[in-house]
């Protein structure tokens, strides 16, 4: 199995050997199916470093992680789907004698993720999380799929059930397969997460009615309250378990982000409450000269103050709404994203916007000092409203 290492953060590789005069790297990245080091083509090698001992020391270290992310493009159109690389790194020492070693060891390659590890997780952070989530419990809206980011180098199954009974089972199944190192286990269908927009996605014209809005009050489609992933840790068969809360939303109208995460992980977070959409411009501007000499008049009618290069830029302020403390976790890592997107809903299109977060400082609510946890977020639309792409 290969290791897992964010992208993000530093990944070190150490060569050593004794009377060591250089070390040759050769560094390999790729996607599609895993090949092994022994097997791995020459049209992958990205780089080839070579280095040279410091003074005295019989050891080299090459920090290989930012070459890595390079070939490494995470997108999101509405649909959840895995985005990793193969890793294979060749070392070869030069002059040395005696028997090499190299810390970690590259003999089985790596998978990179667009991840990241705290400082006080230390050096080379890797990923052996079954679930690439840091909370344990997940709100979703009444009648909603939610796409849970599952590791499938450990977990076997996931399970969905309402009250202790199973609703829906699943097998995960390991792949040599780059874009399958993440499977998004849902409980509907990708894409989805109304039944608004399962009918806009399947082709039709959503019409809201009374009598639909009735049978969604007595009814809940998709209903679950936690979901149970078994994954193997050394060996040992183990058991997840994610608390689902549902919630309902009557005034309005619920707003989905998707972000990249920790893990280098696609993750959803509803903001339930109140948002206000905004738009900026700016432009230039200068004074021009509506008078006609020959008539001695001007037309009232034309610009004395004319306006340039005007651009604008649309804004939203988003609420959570209430939300478990350990919800804390996601909005840090919202914050420290590099891919934010929103997923808007109308009646005839289901439209995936880029989002730059704008807030940049946040003090974290506790139960115990604020009773009750809600967040209110700014994001900037991450293109300009007109169009001048060129």
């Amino acid at each position: 199995m290969q290791t897992q290492i964010n992208l993000r953060s530093p990944f070190y590789v150490k060569v050593e050997q004794a009377n060591l005069t250089s070390v040759r790297l050769d560094l390999h990245v790729y996607t599609g199916t895993f090949v092994s080091n022994a097997n791995v083509p020459d049209s992958t090698k990205r780089y080839q470093i070579t280095k040279k001992p410091i003074g005295i020391k019989d050891f080299v270290v090459f920090e290989v992680s930012e070459l890595i992310r390079d070939y490494l493009q995470i997108e999101f159109n509405g649909e959840y789907n895995g985005y990793n690389v193969w890793v294979n790194i060749i070392a070869t020492a030069v002059g040395g004698s005696g028997t090499t070693t190299i810390s970690p060891s590259i003999a089985n390659g790596f998978t990179g993720f667009d991840g990241y590890g705290y400082f006080e997780e230390g050096a080379n952070p890797i990923i052996t999380t079954p679930v690439f989530l840091s909370n344990n419990t997940i709100l979703k809206l009444d009648d909603s799929s939610i796409s849970i980011p599952l590791n499938t180098s450990n977990v076997q199954s996931v399970a969905y059930l309402l009250n202790g009974e199973i609703v829906r089972i699943g097998m995960i199944s390991t792949s040599t397969s780059s874009n399958e190192q993440i499977e998004y286990t849902t409980n509907g269908v990708n894409g989805s997460d109304s039944f608004q927009s399962r009918v806009i996605i399947a082709g039709g014209t959503f019409e809201d009615n009374v009598c639909l809005v009735g049978f969604e009050d007595d009814f809940i489609l998709n209903d679950f309250d936690s979901i149970h992933v078994t994954y193997t840790d050394n060996d040992v068969s183990k058991v997840k378990i994610l608390k689902v809360k549902n919630i309902s939303e009557c005034k309005y109208d619920p707003i989905k982000v998707t972000f990249v995460n920790k893990f280098g992980a696609l993750q959803d977070i509803i903001f339930f409450k109140k948002s206000i959409e905004k738009t900026d411009v700016n432009g230039e501007e200068f004074k021009a000269s509506v008078f006609d000499l020959d008539t001695l008049s001007y037309k009232t009618y034309k610009h004395q103050r004319t306006q340039f290069m005007v651009q604008g830029n649309d804004s939203y302020t988003m609420n959570t709404g209430y939300m478990p403390e350990d919800y804390n976790e996601v909005i840090e890592q919202l914050m420290l994203s590099e891919q934010v997107w929103a997923t808007f809903v109308t009646d005839t299109e289901v439209l995936v916007r880029p989002l730059v977060p704008k807030t940049k400082s946040v003090t974290y609510k506790t139960s115990v000092n604020d009773k009750l946890i809600d967040y209110t977020i700014d994001f900037d639309i991450a293109n300009n409203k007109i169009n001048n792409i060129r």
